[in-house]
């Protein structure tokens, strides 16, 4: 009986370390659990404003992870922030396509652009996100 008990404490540790969080897994920063509507995009001297009667949402749900939706699609990612800088991942989920061509092109654009994210600053409730040669200006979505 002895050493079964010997053994089944350090098991019983080893599968407590699995579950509880690590310092390095849990990182805060201002964006967490905030969410944001796309205003406009492009070169910062020529915004285009979107559609209108289309809603391209950001959340920066916290723990690294970001969702929202394009107006058409739904996304999922990751976001790391060091400083001001950001950098985003993310995948499209499955779902219906936008039939407009004006909406698909939006879509594209700010898809293609939020991966290239550089940096980002707020400024009340507008947020820059730099992307290069390409900026996104979003306003803060307050909470329902």
């Amino acid at each position: 009986m002895k050493t079964s008990f010997r053994l089944l404490v350090p098991l019983a540790a080893i599968a407590l370390l699995g579950v509880l969080p690590t310092c390095a897994s849990v990182y805060a920063s201002e964006l967490d659990g905030t969410s944001w509507i796309l205003e406009s995009y492009g070169l910062p001297s020529d915004l285009t404003p979107i559609v209108e009667g289309t809603s391209i949402s950001v959340d920066f749900e916290g723990g690294g992870v970001v969702s929202g939706s394009t107006g058409c699609n739904a996304f999922e990612g990751t976001y790391e922030v060091a400083g001001d800088a950001l950098t985003i991942q993310y995948e499209i989920g499955p779902g219906a396509r936008c039939d407009l061509s004006r909406i698909v092109e939006q879509e594209q654009m700010f898809l293609a652009t939020i991966v290239r994210a550089e940096r980002y600053s707020i400024d009340g409730d507008i947020m820059t996100i730099d992307c290069g040669e390409r900026v996104l200006l979003l306003q803060r979505r307050q909470p329902v």
